[in-house]
């Protein structure tokens, strides 16, 4: 696959007062012959911003980043606790 791409990237606002509550930015990246694709909309917080930034303060570039990291770390295979019989 290649780089993954921005699809979409939307601002959400507090109607009341006007402070960004989130980013919803769009995913995409697909295979060469197209039979493998990802899409996905990842949501960025204020607490996946760094320490003292707002969205205001952040390039979108920077938030996209944000978003693929946190598509990686939502997408990577956990390590389960190991399970005990009690039977």
């Amino acid at each position: 696959m290649n780089e993954t791409q921005l699809s979409s990237f939307n601002y959400q606002f507090d109607t009341n007062t006007g402070k960004c509550l989130y980013a919803q930015v769009g995913l995409h990246n697909e295979s060469a012959d197209s039979t493998e694709f990802i899409n996905a909309s990842i949501r960025v917080k204020p607490d996946d911003l760094p320490e003292g930034k707002d969205f205001m303060q952040l390039a979108m570039s920077d938030l996209i980043t944000i978003a693929k990291k946190k598509l990686a770390a939502d997408t990577a295979v956990k390590e389960e606790a190991p399970t005990t019989d009690n039977q």
